[in-house]
């Protein structure tokens, strides 16, 4: 999949595009580079950090510790059985076994899989604040193809975060809040752009899930409408976008057309 010839942002030119939308796209250079910002934040400028050290601010739990140092809330709690946590993985390994071009984007990030309380309205969550942390509610797990879906669109979230560790998508500040297509009010413009890049990963992964055909057309025609409302909402978050956040914009609209 080919990048705009027009785009030469940092993605494009040194990561080979956006995770989930360019098969192109380079994960271990993205760990690599986030890496070296989070041992920069955390002990400040090193010339030659050891490879272990770059692992080991990759590991969850230091990453959220880390994160923290700038944007402290507290941390998520529990522990998924042991039954879920295969269930997870089978999960993982029925996308890469779908779409192999995202072989290495579900399986080199090291993730803590957590549970989502019941009093949450959705079947997923992960949060900026949270690194390499999902929560998975108890409805995810209805079948294999809703928590395919489901721990999909929480790695995409995971790896556009590492993104934005590097180059920030929204402009600084105090910005206006958007209403996503499903009602979900209160989003700031890269969690629209977020939500637009999720969309985009699971219309590629619907059609090859193994479902009744009446299943798949109305998940891919739910799909579609959000696109649609997508992309208005990516017209009206363009004031407050980054050179990275329009490039990735562009990229959205793009592969959404």
């Amino acid at each position: 999949m080919g990048l705009p010839m027009k785009d030469r942002t940092f993605v494009s030119t040194q990561l080979g595009g956006w995770p989930f939308l360019d098969d192109r796209h380079a994960p271990q250079r993205l760990l690599t580079a986030v890496a070296c910002v989070r041992l920069t934040r955390r002990d400040g400028p090193s010339p030659a950090p050891p490879l272990e050290a770059l692992a080991a601010v990759l590991a969850p739990a230091e990453a959220l510790r880390i994160r923290a140092l700038d944007l402290p809330q507290p941390p998520p709690t529990g522990r998924l059985c042991p039954t879920r946590h295969r269930a997870v993985h089978d999960a993982l390994r029925l996308i890469a076994e779908l779409v192999p071009a995202w072989s290495t984007l579900l399986n080199t990030l090291p993730v803590t899989y957590l549970p989502l309380p019941a009093a949450h309205a959705g079947s997923s969550a992960s949060c900026f604040a949270w690194p390499q942390h999902i929560l998975l509610a108890d409805r995810a797990f209805t079948s294999s193809a809703i928590l395919a879906e489901q721990v999909l669109h929480e790695l995409c979230h995971q790896w556009l975060y590492l993104c934005e560790e590097l180059v920030p998508v929204q402009r600084p500040g105090s910005l206006p809040r958007f209403t996503l297509p499903s009602g979900t009010a209160g989003r700031s413009p890269a969690e629209v752009l977020g939500a637009a890049h999720v969309t985009c990963a699971l219309a590629r992964l619907w059609p090859r899930l193994a479902v009744p055909a009446p299943v798949r057309d109305r998940r891919l025609a739910r799909l579609d409408a959000y696109q649609r409302g997508c992309r208005a909402l990516l017209t009206d978050t363009r004031p407050y976008l980054t050179t990275h956040g329009h490039a990735l914009a562009d990229r959205l609209l793009e592969r959404s057309a």
